[in-house]
């Protein structure tokens, strides 16, 4: 970070060395940066690294999603779930593409809000008709009637963005080319929530609020509940709806949602790291399966 920092841009400089000696006494990246909003050029600076570091890692984790022997368990899920609905709506707030290629590799399609191949533009209108599918059939003395139904995919919202985001000249692609144009990813840090309520963000962010209104049950994997753009409706919508909550390690949010809800179901791993804790309604179940990892979950749960 340091190394891209203009030397004349001093108020820059300040915070990214005030950021840097809290992340040496082994603060998290998102606590240091506080809440309040980061000088602009420091802001690019920090989402071009981040973006960076994210790519190189996804690089790996797809190259293993797509080696594997079979479909992931993310996979599998979208498929178990696709065969009784037309859709099914999940929600990242990671920029990575893990999702979209854990999807691919199960054949499932996926409604992004952007429609193309190469070089997609951002249309929701558009994305949606792709997965149309027309079907025509005989009603007799020649004559067809013809049915335009969605085909089983998912609707996928990211509230803060993706690494395949780029805005250009005022409008918003999504490409795995070096296209010109600023990446679309909210970084961590005050500036997040500002940016949170601008094209494309807004669009992502509001199709994550109306899924989870119109949510008849929650499954969050992973997911710290720590994110204030989704909270307003998630608190509300947990305490109505069948949940389930899955980590390595539930947070003391995580936890507050739990105790929100006495049917939701939290799951994370035992002390040993081999089994797993189940909580209920203030009950707790110890058992020898890691049932917090997704792979184990779906395999002995669903039997999928």
């Amino acid at each position: 970070m340091p190394e891209l920092i203009p030397e004349a841009d001093k108020s820059s400089l300040r915070e990214w060395q005030r950021i840097a000696k809290c992340l040496a006494t082994g603060e998290g990246l998102e606590s240091a940066l506080d809440e309040n909003p980061l000088p602009e050029s420091l802001a690019d600076v920090l989402t071009r690294v981040i973006a960076e570091q994210v790519r190189h890692s996804e690089g790996a984790a797809i190259a293993e999603i797509l080696q594997a022997d079979q479909v992931s368990a993310f996979g599998r899920l979208f498929e178990h779930i696709l065969r009784s609905a037309t859709h099914a709506d999940v929600i990242t707030t990671n920029y990575d593409r893990l999702i979209e290629v854990h999807a691919a590799r199960a054949g499932v399609r996926v409604d992004s809000m952007y429609y193309g191949h190469t070089i997609g533009r951002m249309d929701a209108a558009l994305s949606r008709e792709e997965l149309n599918e027309v079907r025509s059939a005989p009603v007799g003395r020649g004559a067809h009637s013809v049915t335009v139904r969605p085909r089983p995919h998912i609707r996928l919202a990211k509230p803060h963005g993706s690494l395949d985001w780029f805005s250009y000249d005022g409008q918003y692609y999504r490409s795995d080319l070096a296209i010109p144009g600023s990446r679309q990813i909210i970084a961590p840090g005050g500036n997040k929530y500002r940016l949170g309520y601008e094209v494309p963000f807004d669009q992502q962010r509001n199709r994550a609020n109306q899924a989870i209104d119109k949510a008849a049950s929650l499954f969050t994997v992973g997911y710290g509940f720590n994110d204030s753009h989704l909270q307003t409706h998630l608190r509300s919508k947990f305490a109505q709806v069948p949940a389930v909550v899955v980590s390595r390690s539930l947070t003391s949010n995580a936890l507050s949602y739990l105790g929100s809800n006495s049917s939701a179901l939290g799951i994370e791993a035992a002390e040993d790291g081999v089994g797993c804790r189940v909580l209920q309604g203030g009950n707790h179940l110890e058992l020898d399966l890691p049932l917090w990892d997704l792979e184990h979950l779906v395999k002995e749960v669903l039997r999928i």
